[in-house]
């Protein structure tokens, strides 16, 4: 019979009052796989019982048995009381009970989404109470003014975009729409040929508007059917940025290059001179199609990536566009809408070079 260690002892008695003999053993043989201290030796359900039984070693006797590791601790705290300064704690971003789920997806660019992520992120977060497309839903590549290299028609842009929506409606409880540059991408276009909005209104650029409406074309862009999208959100003013509980998710034409998460943190700025630092807590930018997730001023600041494919834009010889990061954000708040920073986070999913050239 090998001798029990002194840390083996410690955990017994430490266990036995709340825990069967196989809850015991489990957790024994964690700290034996794991190489743990004085663990070398695996402790079996029937050498625990016999061990048990041999020394007395019951709920009863162990009641009052006093945690040496908890009395060391206590022991470094006072040894160390008198260094400590007076402070008052701050618990933004610290809650006691997640209420909502927010999974939040931007910069998808139909046609060049990532199909099968954005398929994983829908299956792998269903129980998600709200999901956000963060802007830039559509590319409207046909509107572009930095030239296009393919003819891609606008209305089948349209209908993927108008699917995912309908995917989300049927199986979220909210989805709600923020705009950006690339979805205003027809009604600049317009705007560009000295239309005035005026005579624009009649023509509906604002495609996301009528997504929301439930609107269903057909591949000539003719309005065929009308769904009920009652639980789909789209704010038509000001519809770059949206407040979901305390969290901003938003998507400006701006972009700040320099430091990491230079653009939310710019963002975080300008939404406390606009709301005040009191009605928000948190935001998640799209647009930059970069990751970035720090805590600012008290509050929660994240840059959650793009759910596309590499743009035409991208690594040209005037690196005028940053390398981009595809990934998306989950955002969880109480019942009062106070986020929580600790576990509100982003999903990082790498990132899209060219292939590489050979070697002459």
């Amino acid at each position: 019979m090998s001798k029990w260690k002194d840390e083996e002892e410690h955990l017994l008695r430490l266990l036995v009052s709340t825990n069967s003999h196989s809850d015991i053993a489990a957790e024994f043989l964690r700290r034996h796989e794991k190489g743990l201290p004085g663990f070398n030796l695996k402790r079996s359900y029937d050498a625990i019982r016999r061990k048990c039984s041999r020394d007395g070693i019951t709920a009863d006797t162990t009641a009052d048995y006093t945690d040496p590791y908890e009395e060391r601790w206590e022991y470094i705290k006072r040894m160390n009381e008198e260094y400590m300064m007076d402070a008052e704690q701050q618990t933004d971003g610290i809650i006691d009970k997640i209420e909502r789920k927010i999974l939040t997806l931007s910069d998808i660019h139909f046609p060049f989404a990532l199909y099968d992520e954005l398929d994983k992120a829908l299956t792998l977060h269903s129980d998600a109470d709200v999901v956000v497309l963060n802007g830039d839903i559509l590319d409207g590549y046909i509107f572009s003014t930095y030239g296009t290299a393919r003819r891609i028609a606008a209305v089948k842009e349209y209908l993927s975009a108008f699917e995912l929506v309908k995917r989300i409606a049927e199986s979220f409880p909210k989805c709600v729409i923020v705009s950006g540059n690339h979805d205003r991408r027809p009604a600049k276009a317009l705007a560009k040929r000295e239309f005035q909005k005026e005579a624009t209104q009649i023509l509906r650029p604002d495609l996301l508007a009528r997504i929301a409406n439930g609107e269903v074309l057909n591949k000539d862009g003719e309005l065929v059917e009308k769904l009920n999208f009652d639980n789909v959100i789209y704010q038509k003013y000001d519809s770059w940025y949206v407040r979901v509980g305390k969290t901003i998710f938003c998507h400006p034409d701006a972009y700040s290059g320099g430091s990491p998460g230079a653009t939310v943190k710019r963002l975080c700025t300008y939404f406390m001179n606009r709301l005040g630092g009191e009605n928000f807590d948190s935001i998640v930018v799209g647009h930059t199609h970069r990751i970035y997730k720090g805590v600012v001023m008290n509050k929660l600041l994240i840059e959650q990536g793009a759910m596309c494919s590499r743009q035409p834009y991208q690594h040209r010889a005037d690196l005028s566009f940053p390398h981009a990061m595809n990934g998306y954000a989950v955002v969880y708040q109480d019942a009062e809408g106070n986020t929580d920073f600790s576990e509100s986070r982003i999903y990082y999913l790498g990132s899209q070079l060219p292939p590489k050239k050979g070697v002459i």
